[in-house]
């Protein structure tokens, strides 16, 4: 989604990592708000952009057009209805952008409210895809346009920082709102408990996945059992522990394969396994083919 940016722009890439990573620069707010539609989005109606990451947190919210993209390579498309909040780390890569019109904010996840980033992070899907009726689209366009206003005014102004704070704040507070409404028209069957427990789960597995790799792991840090663990995280989501793990370093393996030039060796020990035949193995059976293979076959 990115193109080179010059040296007052509020998000700057970042050359360390093996995936190009877009990240805040430290003299913005934590804040960044683009209108569209932009140049680098128009370039690539026809041609997919370059893979990156961004170490913040993005919306996408369009009043008119379409965008096409790949997020940890699942298909989304983005419409007037549609609303998606991707999360730090997650890999980006647009197909195609048609006729577009309307916001794309990036802000930093210490701007925002603890209890509201533990919605998200506790998501039971990777994926944060909301449907917005007429009302719920006014009520952003209307947010997006106070915050542009704001991040454009005088930054000497008395609290300045803080009401961009603010309104940053009551726009992801309404975002969340959605999404557990939702959220809660699809779990409506399951118990609160095992709910609090999964999502407490998928949070820690989020934060925790590059060192431990055990159900156990994660069962003593939640204060029970691992069979209590994988019994309440399945009964819920349809798959173990296990699964879920396997999973999610199955998503950094396949971002390395694709996205970077590290060596099968290099990569199993960025996710932490010493053994690369070991790593080789078990990518094999979560995936199906051989990481050699994955690569080839992406690339």
């Amino acid at each position: 989604m990115h193109t080179d940016f010059g040296d007052n722009h509020p998000i700057r890439p970042m050359a360390k990592d093996p995936i190009l990573v877009y990240q805040m620069d430290e003299r913005s707010e934590g804040v960044a708000l683009f209108r569209l539609p932009l140049p680098m989005i128009q370039q690539y109606q026809d041609q997919p952009t370059n893979p990156h990451r961004h170490d913040h947190y993005t919306c996408f919210f369009l009043e008119e057009g379409t965008i096409s993209t790949r997020i940890d390579f699942q298909p989304v498309i983005i419409n007037k209805t549609s609303f998606l909040l991707s999360y730090p780390g997650q890999i980006h890569q647009v197909g195609s952008a048609y006729s577009c019109k309307g916001w794309i904010l990036g802000f930093d996840a210490k701007l925002i409210d603890e209890g509201v980033r533990h919605v998200f992070e506790q998501s039971l899907s990777t994926i944060t895809l909301l449907t917005l009726d007429e009302q719920e689209q006014d009520w952003f366009r209307s947010m997006l346009m106070m915050i542009d206003r704001s991040l454009h005014e005088n930054k000497t102004y008395l609290f300045h920082h803080k009401l961009v704070q603010t309104l940053l704040n009551g726009f992801i507070y309404r975002v969340a709102a959605i999404f557990q409404l939702q959220l809660n028209d699809r779990i409506r069957d399951y118990s609160l408990r095992s709910l609090a427990l999964t999502k407490n789960f998928r949070q820690l597995l989020t934060q925790q996945v590059l060192t431990c790799k055990k159900p156990s792991d994660y069962a003593q840090r939640l204060n029970m059992s691992a069979s209590h663990l994988n019994d309440t995280v399945k009964s819920v989501t349809g798959f173990s522990v296990t699964y879920h793990i396997q999973q999610a370093v199955l998503a950094e393996a396949q971002r390395l394969l694709v996205y970077t030039d590290l060596s099968i060796q290099e990569i199993a020990a960025r996710l932490g396994y010493e053994d690369p035949k070991y790593f080789i193995r078990l990518f094999g059976k979560a995936a199906g083919l051989s990481p050699t293979k994955f690569r080839k076959n992406n690339t």
